[in-house]
């Protein structure tokens, strides 16, 4: 049997196909935000994501290098479609279910599953590690965690 797809694997691939991103080298943070409606500002200060005016913002911390830049994007992006909380109001649990949430959220869509089973990983970890993180510009701490979860799943099978 090959490999089963969650949810979110699911619905990632279909966000990226929507937009006409269908493999790698397609993948940039700001024409993702363009094609989405969501407005990119880069400030030196800690990323966050809002909306104003039925307008998305993502504001991004400038001092970060553009990998980084790319991680927190990921993340303030899960915020923005997927919750629609006022964490003022909400719980702690739940704002840090929310931040966990995204966190996870950020390793599929910076290496996206239909992308990364398509690539021939070389059987050394720190090498496909290596890989992966240049084709998708993530850290290769990033690739090496997404890495593990990919393959997670795969030995469950």
């Amino acid at each position: 049997m090959g490999y089963v797809k969650s949810h979110l694997e699911e619905w990632i691939e279909d966000l990226y196909k929507s937009i006409n991103i269908e493999h790698s080298h397609q993948i940039n943070f700001e024409q993702i935000a363009a094609a989405l409606g969501i407005i990119i500002k880069f400030s030196p200060q800690k990323s966050f994501g809002f909306r104003a005016l039925s307008k998305y913002v993502i504001v991004l911390d400038s001092r970060k290098k553009r990998h980084d830049q790319w991680l927190d994007f990921a993340h303030e992006l899960c915020h923005i479609l997927r919750h629609e909380n006022d964490f003022r109001i909400m719980p702690n649990t739940w704002n840090e279910y929310n931040e966990r949430q995204a966190t996870y959220f950020a390793y599929h869509f910076c290496v996206p599953s239909f992308m990364l089973k398509n690539l021939n990983l070389p059987a050394d970890q720190n090498k496909a590690a290596l890989l992966v993180a240049d084709i998708f510009k993530v850290t290769c701490e990033f690739a090496k965690h997404r890495l593990k979860i990919y393959f997670n799943k795969l030995s469950r099978r």
